[in-house]
């Protein structure tokens, strides 16, 4: 029961960072909406920022979602 407590919780946490992602590419970022997704995701996406730059872009948001995508995948086969 805990278990799946937590993965449920992680796998709304990965689609609101998802929903983020999205939103970053749309004029849409100077919104309030925008702005709560931000406090609500540059904790977590922020341990990553400028760990993987390649040229101009940084992939380090990229590597945080793989790896949360992961352990929700594992967690929920287990689940």
């Amino acid at each position: 029961m805990f278990l799946y407590v937590i993965y449920m919780i992680l796998k709304i946490y990965m689609y609101i960072m998802f929903v983020y992602v999205l939103l970053s590419w749309t004029p849409l970022i100077n919104s309030r909406f925008y702005d709560y997704l931000r406090y609500i995701c540059e904790p977590y996406l922020g341990v990553f920022r400028n760990k993987l730059i390649i040229g101009n872009m940084d992939f380090g948001g990229l590597i945080g979602l793989l790896l949360l995508n992961l352990l929700v995948y594992f967690l929920g086969t287990y689940v």
